[in-house]
């Protein structure tokens, strides 16, 4: 990874030192080197996708397991592939898929595997939309939508079509105006659904194969506590910790962002299947949970790199923060004075993309470990590193 390297005490130019007496805030992030606020005239950004490319309304991105960068784009419910992002010999993909009127129905966020095992159809990835099902306004609301389980094979993604449905791999349909999603394990992923103000977990188990529609061995749990707010045409997006288990959400409405343990809860009373019969659709109860940051204005895009720092990007004011989400800084349960109360959730650094409110969508951070944001208002994707 480039850029996850401790900062040394002297200037930028001078080098880097792995000295682990280093204060743990003095890192150099994908915003800069050191702590507080990097001017903005110092920050080196670089255009990636532009509306050329078909970048009309991206809402989010990630990377799949070959290094390729997809982009969501929204308003037309396409998708932008890029291969060899950020190169001089990078190329665009525009493609949407055969049924993308349901299965990619404004689409809001992407979560990408990162297990190249062998799955039948390839590495897969979940996306979700801010839809209650109109088929892009052609047919009365009925709120048969969640997320959706597809293929990163460049042979089926948006190319196949046997029986009319387009090319995914699976869909669950419980979780309408959904606007951010995580990937957890397996076929695993917990989504933000805004229809109910509420973390759903989603466990796909197998896939139905491409374009067919058996949903029926499907379990999802809605989390009673804690709730959480959607901003209609806001990102509220999530990042999973894969050492510690720990989900992050932006609760947009809330101005916030949480944390809760994964693996904590218990199954409560079963809900009732408004729209399909699955295996298993109840309650979940019990959840550690907890408040990482507050007092932001509309959290909407989260990255989180593989140093425990989770980057933020507030759709109000169009500023990215970085913060601590080590899990060895969390303070033991039954501490009140543990030294590292003050660490787990402290700011590290922060930077004014100045694209105003309402730009700042999508981040991810990739695999050369730079951060790559989305400012839908240009509309585009660009590329981030230090000075």
């Amino acid at each position: 990874m480039l850029f996850w390297v401790l900062a040394c005490t002297s200037s930028p130019d001078d080098g880097v030192t792995d000295d682990t007496s280093t204060p743990p805030h003095q890192l150099t992030t994908a915003l800069g080197t050191g702590e507080g606020v990097l001017d903005p005239a110092l920050a080196n950004w670089t255009a990636i996708l532009g509306e050329d490319d078909g970048a009309t309304d991206p809402r989010d991105l990630g990377f799949d397991t070959s290094g390729n960068l997809w982009v969501a784009n929204r308003v037309n419910d396409h998708t932008l592939i890029v291969s060899d992002p950020g190169s001089d010999s990078r190329t665009v993909d525009d493609r949407i898929d055969g049924y993308a009127l349901h299965f990619m129905e404004e689409t809001a966020a992407f979560a990408f595997e990162d297990e190249t095992g062998a799955e039948q159809f390839g590495p897969e990835f979940g996306s979700c939309g801010e839809s209650e099902n109109t088929y892009n306004d052609t047919q009365r609301a009925d709120g048969f939508m969640g997320p959706v389980l597809w293929s990163t094979d460049l042979d089926i993604f948006a190319e196949a079509n046997p029986f009319g449905l387009g090319s995914h791999l699976d869909m669950q349909h419980e979780s309408p105006d959904c606007v951010g999603i995580a990937w957890e394990k397996d076929n695993v992923y917990w989504v933000f659904d805004g229809f109910h103000d509420a973390i759903v977990r989603y466990d796909f188990e197998e896939n139905h194969g491409v374009g067919q529609d058996d949903h029926s061995d499907g379990i999802v749990y809605r989390l009673t506590e804690p709730e959480v707010t959607r901003v209609e045409n806001a990102p509220g997006h999530m990042a999973i910790d894969p050492s510690s288990g720990r989900l992050y959400v932006a609760d947009t409405g809330g101005g916030r962002v949480l944390w809760l343990d994964t693996a904590t809860g218990t199954q409560g009373a079963n809900l009732a299947q408004q729209y399909e019969s699955i295996a298993t659709y109840a309650q979940w109860d019990g959840v550690t949970w907890g408040e990482l940051v507050t007092g932001l204005d509309r959290p909407g895009g989260l990255a989180l790199d593989d140093q425990g720092r989770l980057f933020v990007a507030e759709y109000g004011t169009g500023v990215i923060h970085a913060y601590d989400a080590d899990p060895e800084h969390v303070a033991p349960a039954d501490s009140d004075t543990a030294a590292t109360d003050s660490l787990y959730g402290a700011e590290i650094q922060s930077l004014d993309a100045q694209w105003g409110s309402g730009a700042l969508y999508g981040i991810e951070v990739g695999p050369d470990g730079a951060l790559w944001v989305i400012d839908n208002a240009a509309p585009a994707v660009y590329r981030l590193t230090p000075p």
